[in-house]
């Protein structure tokens, strides 16, 4: 995942048409049994379930990848992405300006990074000053884009605050920030942009990361936040059926979501923490091992360039696509065969491989 000279290997990808191809497979082979049993029962014909199945399974294939591959029309739709100021956001801001949408970039507070990504895009891309921790502020932007247009196709949350830490070091006001903007920034926006998302039968695109379904030990404060975006996601999904809204959660892995860890942001997280940190907690951990645990996170020690373009293209699939899927999942093999093992098999089974 990590490739020495300080650029990250991009082994990310997105496991979309995988993951959409899984059930078609499964559902041929049933069905060729079922058939094939049938038959050879009523003696009908003594035709083997293996020809069945190539038959069916190339029929539902084509059906599959046929609907995975149309795409809507551009031109003339808008969309809204927060954390333009992320590289993450930064990046997918202009991959949906290329592709032809007109975007409002939100960034917490407009300058030197809100120019560069205005003078790098077409005259589509319009820079919002958007705090998403902020009622007023999200409301002034709903009044900016009601004003230009009569709906919105997507709204993308990107926005994130990287906070971590054992539960016993860290701050109860790190952790209300972190719920602030992470989780109930992403509900506010999603509450606050429903109605004209609801106008265009579009998509809420939420993104989030693997910590949400697979815990880490250091990230209690960054994974319970992920998770409660993730729950919330898969409610308003069922609650958006009826209007015909998609809802799409991008789940990038451990490498992509470092991005959002600065070097410097961990250093000076770490000395407020111990800092903070209680007579008992400080005598009982020791700074020592305060210290070892900081520098073992990936965070800190992944390389200076991470390549985002799997969580990029994914954005644009899920925003693109006239049948999205409902999580895309751009990480690597390794981490999709934890992924599998941690949800599919026994969490002592998952505990004994990678704890």
């Amino acid at each position: 995942m990590k490739k020495e000279g300080g650029s990250c290997a991009a082994e990310d990808r997105g496991w979309d048409l995988v993951d959409r191809c899984l059930l078609p497979v499964v559902f041929s082979h049933a069905l060729a049994v079922i058939l094939s049993t049938l038959l050879n029962t009523f003696g009908l014909s003594a035709v083997s379930t293996f020809p069945l199945f190539v038959a069916f399974l190339i029929v539902s294939l084509s059906v599959t990848i046929f609907y995975h591959n149309l795409k809507v029309t551009c031109a003339g739709k808008c969309v809204l992405i927060t954390d333009a100021d992320s590289k993450i956001g930064s990046s997918a801001a202009k991959h949906l300006d290329e592709l032809g949408f007109t975007v409002f970039a939100g960034f917490p507070k407009l300058g030197e990074s809100s120019e560069r990504l205005q003078n790098s895009s077409s005259g589509r891309l319009k820079t919002v000053e958007m705090d998403v921790a902020s009622q007023s502020s999200v409301d002034a932007v709903y009044k900016k884009i009601a004003h230009q247009f009569v709906g919105l196709w997507a709204v993308i949350n990107t926005s994130c605050w990287p906070a971590f830490g054992e539960v016993e070091w860290v701050p109860m006001c790190v952790f209300k920030k972190s719920a602030d903007i992470n989780y109930l920034g992403t509900v506010r926006v999603v509450q606050s942009f429903l109605p004209l998302v609801r106008k265009t039968k579009g998509r809420i695109v939420n993104v989030v990361s693997l910590a949400g379904r697979i815990p880490d030990s250091l990230k209690g404060p960054f994974c319970s936040v992920k998770s409660a975006v993730e729950s919330f996601s898969d409610c308003l999904r069922l609650e958006m059926r009826r209007w015909g809204v998609d809802v799409v959660v991008i789940e990038p892995g451990h490498a992509t979501t470092a991005t959002w860890f600065d070097h410097r942001e961990i250093v000076d997280q770490a000395r407020d923490m111990w800092a903070l940190m209680g007579d008992q907690a400080r005598s009982d951990y020791g700074e020592q091992y305060f210290e070892q645990r900081i520098r073992s996170m990936k965070e800190y020690n992944r390389a200076s360039v991470v390549d985002v373009s799997g969580v990029v293209k994914c954005i644009g699939d899920s925003i693109v696509r006239t049948f999205p899927l409902n999580r895309y999942t751009p990480i690597t093999r390794q981490e999709k065969v934890e992924a599998l093992v941690a949800h599919h098999l026994p969490r002592s089974v998952y505990e004994i491989i990678y704890c």
